[in-house]
């Protein structure tokens, strides 16, 4: 067993290489500053500081070289201004300077960087866990979150020509006439809610609100499942309901069947054949259930992430390009759960937010969140179609979503309604177009939302 002590990862002698040619030649400083490289990448505390001067020369509009670093330094603190010969000693051990190896400097440097602050990490959800002063949850979610955070340095650059990006929506528009398609985004599986925002887009976060009992969940279920009949990945998240009761959900809707005969046992002998008819075929829809209770914004990465890991080493039939996760679901946000803020529920809901939003726009697919809406809907006397302020615990909702959509039935609040099992879809946010409103037809018997001329007396689809 080696018993020498570990020495934190760095190279000197890359740190030292790149600020020679950095003084030799300032001007490539715009290339080593696109690398997103920063002075506390430095192993050497020296290289640190001079790297620091060379940053504040070049945003002075001024050109990095030996005088003016070394004059940067003085003026900024003579105390920890390194030996003016080393300067000098720096541009003089400097190879020949050019981008390429420059570029190759920086990954050297910010990769030994990454590991040690990986090191850190480690080192003190070790100790976290020895001390056991907090709950297993809270330190495991603390070290997924620094873990994310240090690997989203590894990203490529975000700046895109903008010839490149016409060429990709150009090839994109193309694609889309070629399969007949006039939405730019995934088909939800409602024609009329497809025509109004063109699809669930990659990187969206879509909301989809009401109060209880008007058919969040279901309408939320019939969605994932007409997504994951087009042959793409469905993961849903369901905080409220087990698995075992969301897969229920799922064979009445597509067997159309009764739920409440198909959970007792009972089924009609018709409906018995439509069940066995129908069950492969359920089966083998592309959907993933996580049924977790607590779940964290972290968790919710780290799980999509890995399932979208395992998918890219599959091969589908049903698709043209690489197998991949294509679509969330989360019912829903309000009962997730969260390590900041513990004693202001509104702060906690709007970190909750803003993080399944820039997550839905890393990982590039969309993601439905179903939100609840306050009491403020019920406390109204006439008017009881939801907007966008009776968005329950946080108004960041409204802000991070890029369409918002309400689920209202008025039969729920008048019995003896004209619009019997009638479901309003009211769209009141759409970042990428208009707003609007459909109608839908519930079949309650197989919690299913259909269009307006199905009828529950046709079970088919």
């Amino acid at each position: 067993m080696d018993h020498s002590p570990k020495l934190l990862p760095g190279n000197i002698e890359a740190e030292a290489s790149l600020l020679g040619c950095l003084l030799i030649n300032g001007k490539l400083f715009t290339a080593v500053e696109g690398t997103g490289l920063q002075a506390e990448d430095f192993y050497e505390e020296r290289h640190s500081v001079i790297f620091r001067a060379v940053t504040a020369v070049y945003n002075e509009s001024r050109t990095p070289d030996v005088i003016t670093v070394g004059d940067r330094l003085l003026a900024t603190d003579p105390a920890i201004f390194p030996d003016p010969k080393y300067l000098y000693e720096l541009a003089g051990r400097a190879p020949t300077v050019s981008e390429a190896m420059l570029l190759d400097y920086c990954n050297i440097i910010i990769e030994k960087s990454l590991l040690r602050e990986l090191i850190r990490i480690c080192s003190d959800s070790s100790d976290s866990a020895y001390r056991q002063t907090a709950p297993f949850e809270e330190v495991a979610d603390a070290s997924t979150s620094s873990l994310i955070n240090l690997s989203n340095r590894r990203q490529a650059s975000t700046i895109q020509k903008a010839k490149d990006l016409v060429q990709k929506e150009i090839a994109n528009y193309q694609e889309r006439i070629a399969r007949g398609s006039s939405i730019a985004g995934i088909s939800c599986g409602y024609s009329m809610l497809d025509d109004l925002c063109s699809g669930f887009k990659p990187g969206d976060m879509i909301v989809l609100a009401g109060r209880p009992g008007m058919g969040k969940t279901s309408f939320a279920l019939n969605m994932a499942v007409e997504i994951a009949r087009n042959g793409q990945n469905v993961l849903f998240f369901s905080l409220e309901m087990p698995a075992n009761q969301i897969i229920s959900r799922i064979i009445a809707t597509e067997c159309s069947v009764s739920a409440k005969r198909f959970n007792t046992g009972s089924l009609e002998r018709e409906e018995i054949s439509r069940l066995w008819a129908t069950i492969d075929s359920v089966g083998k829809l592309p959907i993933y259930i996580d049924d977790t209770s607590k779940l964290t914004v972290s968790d919710l990465r780290s799980r999509a992430k890995k399932l979208d890991a395992e998918l890219k080493k599959t091969q589908s039939k049903d698709r043209n390009g690489p197998n991949r996760l294509d679509c969330i679901f989360v019912d829903y946000l309000q009962l997730m759960s969260s390590n900041v803020y513990k004693d202001d529920r509104v702060r906690q809901v709007e970190d909750i937010s803003r993080n399944i939003k820039l997550f839905a726009k890393d990982l590039g697919i969309p993601i439905v969140a179903l939100a609840q809406l306050n009491r403020k809907v019920e406390e109204r006397s006439t008017n009881k179609i939801p907007m966008l302020s009776d968005l329950k615990d946080s108004g960041a909702i409204e802000q991070d979503a890029d369409l918002v959509m309400f689920i209202h039935r008025e039969d729920v609040y008048k019995k003896e309604s004209e619009n019997k099992n009638i479901a309003d879809i009211y769209v009141q946010k759409n970042r990428h177009g208009q707003q609007g409103h459909i109608k839908l037809r519930f079949i309650p018997q197989y919690t299913k939302f259909g269009s307006m001329d199905y009828t529950s007396d046709d079970p088919s689809r």
